[in-house]
């Protein structure tokens, strides 16, 4: 009788310690898949889309470019979804996986190649698969910039960046008379800067190597260690220009409140002495007249002598920095 009670007590503290046991189990994996979100949503997260596989004037060199630069971003910390000649849905997907994911604590970095228009003052990026014969059917087919750049801010995110190397000729321009060139000058929501390869209402090249002009630029710059993202950007601004005899002038629209080292580490003035400055690339007057009359005056002084003078810095009111 006692040898029964005493099997039947054993039985009974093994059963305890197990539930016990699974109860810790469980919420240890709770803990873990909550301390993951969270590493998620405090870490770098970057969406990446290269287009060139199009019916209608294809580019050779987008999807190089996404890939080179997605490389880059990881060898930097961030974790990247790379798209490369996607369609409508694919873009729509991963613009809202991205924007999803985004949270108070995270940085946020959009890079975007490929074709891009305006239509009536609103920037779209237009898929591999858009069918566009009309501006209506832009709204339908393409994907709207201005509501992607208003989620990417509602987010929250401590800093967001937009990289677009979207400016080429519209290859739809046949069937959208009176269609505006480039993209259309926008203002960068709060906590959000937007990177152009050129200005407002102008065309960027394709480059005849192996990536864009703009992106090749900034793959020379982008991991140099110690810069703000703001400086990566006059540095590549100011090749740009270089390369292109001032015909091509990027452009930023910048709300950030936030600083975003993209690479730790000493500044390129500390790590070594400064080598000697190469002559400033020289915009052209023309482009001057042209770039200034499509964005306006935002003060008496004119917008490419601000902050660079000659070097294509300064922008009405958000432009370059």
């Amino acid at each position: 009788m006692r040898t029964q009670e005493a099997e039947g007590l054993a039985r009974l503290r093994r059963e305890i310690w197990t539930t016990l046991l699974l109860m810790v189990l469980g919420s240890l994996v709770v803990a873990l898949a909550m301390a993951g979100r969270a590493q998620a949503a405090e870490g770098r997260l970057a969406l990446v889309i290269g287009n060139g596989a199009y019916k209608e004037m294809p580019l050779r060199n987008p999807a190089n470019d996404a890939a080179a630069v997605a490389q880059k971003l990881r060898q930097l910390g961030f974790e990247v979804t790379l798209a490369r000649d996607a369609g409508q849905a694919e873009m729509r997907r991963a613009f809202a996986g991205f924007a999803d994911r985004l949270g108070p604590e995270s940085t946020g970095l959009l890079f975007y190649a490929g074709h891009g228009l305006q239509v009536r003052g609103r920037n779209y990026l237009v898929p591999v698969d858009a069918a566009v014969s009309s501006e209506a059917r832009v709204v339908m087919e393409a994907i709207d910039l201005d509501l992607v750049l208003d989620r990417m801010a509602q987010s929250g995110a401590r800093v967001n960046v937009a990289i677009l190397d979207a400016c080429r000729n519209n290859p739809f321009e046949r069937s959208m008379r009176g269609a505006a060139p480039g993209l259309a000058q926008l203002v960068a929501p709060e906590g959000l800067l937007v990177a152009y390869a050129t200005a407002p209402g102008r065309m960027a090249q394709d480059g005849d190597g192996e990536h864009g002009l703009y992106t090749g630029a900034l793959l020379r710059h982008i991991d140099r260690p110690g810069l703000k993202i703001e400086d990566v950007l006059k540095r590549v601004r100011a090749d740009v220009v270089r390369a292109s005899d001032g015909q091509q002038v990027p452009w930023e629209s910048s709300s950030l409140v936030g600083d975003l080292y993209l690479a730790a580490g000493p500044s390129v003035a500390e790590a070594a002495p400064a080598p000697a400055e190469p002559a400033a690339p020289r915009i052209p007057p023309a482009v001057k007249r042209e770039v200034a009359a499509r964005t306006g005056p935002a003060s008496g002084i004119p917008w490419y002598e601000r902050d660079g003078g000659g070097r294509g810095g300064g922008g009405p009111g958000n432009g370059p920095k």
